[in-house]
């Protein structure tokens, strides 16, 4: 995904006047391997990470992220049905702080705030034009976008056709990664991959649709991971996010990649295993959020973690890295 320039600076003008001001602490991580100093993993090179921490009973569940001009201004999406605007800043190469900007309601059509936290069930964000982002609902299926340039958090939903067998899967289960495909032949076409919606063969399901004409194409599934998001780079690369998190086991992350035009219809794509890493050696919780950014000449993959309002037992985790494929 190719962020665009202008987002995040409008973004936080718009704002400005609807402001929800909310106090964030973040702690710089050391390192992500907890007991070495290993600084690289795969074709992921470490730039630092943060652990969030806030008062305000509102804060967390954050489940999606984009980044702005020089992967400094950040936005996400909670889970609860909330804006988190912050701008993060570096020391270096690495990244060493949040200001936080605001927390707002994600508003429905009619300009109010969602009537639920199961309506309110925001799972994925990605940018579809400059300004304007896309968000996937996934407990009350619905795939809309907010003009947040233009308006900030006061944007109103707008809701965009998808393929209707997404509304097939498990309840809870449904679009859980969403992205917009950069280049070649299906350019400007929608990405999506569900959590827990499998075929036959146990593969997640996937689509990439434009208008009424859409491929329905597959996952393979790895080990007890799941698809909890996924960016799409400049060349068409996708990665994906995969997390294993229960409670009968220790958070896992995994990352993996496969290019878009291995997507056709009724395909199984095999994505190739890039990381794979459980606590308690590495810095990682139940891990939903992936965006890509530019800085420094490099890009930068930005990983967050959705602490599901459980401040004693999980965190709200940033972790950067730069990808060197």
């Amino acid at each position: 995904m190719k962020p665009g320039l202008a987002l995040a600076g409008l973004l936080l003008l718009a704002a400005a006047a609807h402001a929800a001001p909310v106090i964030v602490t973040a702690e710089p991580l050391a390192a992500f391997q907890n007991l070495s100093p290993a600084d690289r993993f795969g074709p992921f090179v470490w730039r630092g990470g943060l652990v969030l921490q806030s008062d305000d009973p509102k804060f967390g569940g954050l489940s999606g992220l984009v980044l702005g001009k020089n992967c400094e201004d950040l936005t996400a999406i909670s889970d609860a049905g909330r804006w988190f605007t912050a701008e993060l800043s570096y020391d270096g190469q690495m990244l060493a702080g949040l200001t936080a900007r605001d927390l707002s309601p994600m508003l429905d059509s009619k300009g109010k705030p969602q009537r639920s936290k199961v309506w309110g069930d925001a799972e994925a964000v990605t940018e579809i034009a400059p300004g304007r982002l896309g968000v996937a609902y996934e407990s009350r299926v619905r795939l809309g976008t907010y003009d947040v340039g233009k308006l900030g958090p006061k944007a109103r939903f707008v809701h965009v056709p998808y393929p209707g067998d997404i509304d097939a899967g498990d309840d809870n289960g449904e679009i859980e990664a969403l992205g917009v495909v950069p280049v070649g032949p299906d350019k400007g076409a929608l990405l999506a991959i569900s959590e827990r919606h499998w075929d036959d063969k146990g593969h997640a399901r996937a689509w990439l649709w434009r208008g009424k004409r859409a491929k329905r194409f597959a996952i393979a599934r790895l080990g007890d991971f799941e698809v909890t998001d996924l960016t799409i780079l400049a060349d068409g690369t996708v990665l994906t996010l995969e997390r294993s998190f229960s409670a009968t086991a220790l958070p896992g992350m995994a990352i993996r990649r496969f290019p878009i035009t291995e997507v056709a219809d009724g395909k199984v794509i095999a994505p190739e295993l890039l990381f794979e890493g459980r606590v308690p050696f590495y810095a990682i919780d139940n891990m939903e959020g992936i965006a890509a950014c530019q800085r420094d000449g490099e890009t930068r993959i930005t990983i967050m973690s959705d602490n599901n309002f459980n401040t004693r037992l999980q965190r709200s985790l940033i972790l950067q890295f730069a990808y060197q494929p």
